[in-house]
């Protein structure tokens, strides 16, 4: 009998570099290339579960305000490549260290997702010319945070239905009552 096992990536350490903290992170060389770019760059880095560095992956490309990265592309390279911990880094042309609107949203979104997999996100690290801001370390990620599209709640609508469940529940036990004394 012939078994089939499913086998993880060859792993590519990076000259066995291991990340400690975001400091580690701006020293590598990819990072270095982007932080002074024209345009924004998303760099997607992966871990093992010792935090040595295991893929380092040029995410997508943007303008020089705006990069548009869908979250599950990072899920995907985590995945593929057996990840157990992702940090992110993108350039921010603009040397403004502050994220915006959209860089918490995707943040916070892929954090949500990529604990679906039990896969931790552990930075998003927003670089410029000459220095970097962790976004952990400003506390611009939540841990709890859930968006609702992404899994599909709508609160209000499980209010509705939740009415609606009980009214019906309500008529049920009516019409069982009356059945109960027609047989009397």
């Amino acid at each position: 009998m012939e078994l089939e096992i499913e086998k993880k990536p060859k792993v590519e350490y990076v000259d066995n570099i291991k990340i400690s903290c975001p400091q580690n992170v701006y020293n590598l060389k990819e990072v270095q290339e982007i932080k002074d770019a024209v345009q924004e760059h998303l760099l997607f880095v992966g871990l093992d579960r010792r935090n040595n560095l295991r893929k380092i992956i040029m995410n997508g490309v943007g303008t020089t305000s705006s990069i548009n990265i869908d979250a599950k592309d990072i899920v995907r390279n985590a995945l593929v490549n057996a990840c157990d911990k992702v940090i992110l880094v993108h350039n921010h042309p603009s040397n403004c260290l502050d994220a915006s609107k959209q860089d918490k949203h995707l943040t916070n979104n892929t954090n949500g997702l990529l604990n679906l997999f039990k896969i931790e996100l552990l930075d998003h690290i927003i670089v410029t010319e000459n220095e970097y801001v962790s976004m952990r370390e400003k506390g611009w990620i939540d841990k709890n945070y859930i968006n609702e599209k992404l899994f599909g709640i709508d609160e209000e609508k499980l209010k509705n239905e939740n009415k609606l469940l009980k009214a019906k529940i309500k008529r049920l036990e009516n019409k069982l009552e009356k059945n109960k004394e027609l047989e009397r």
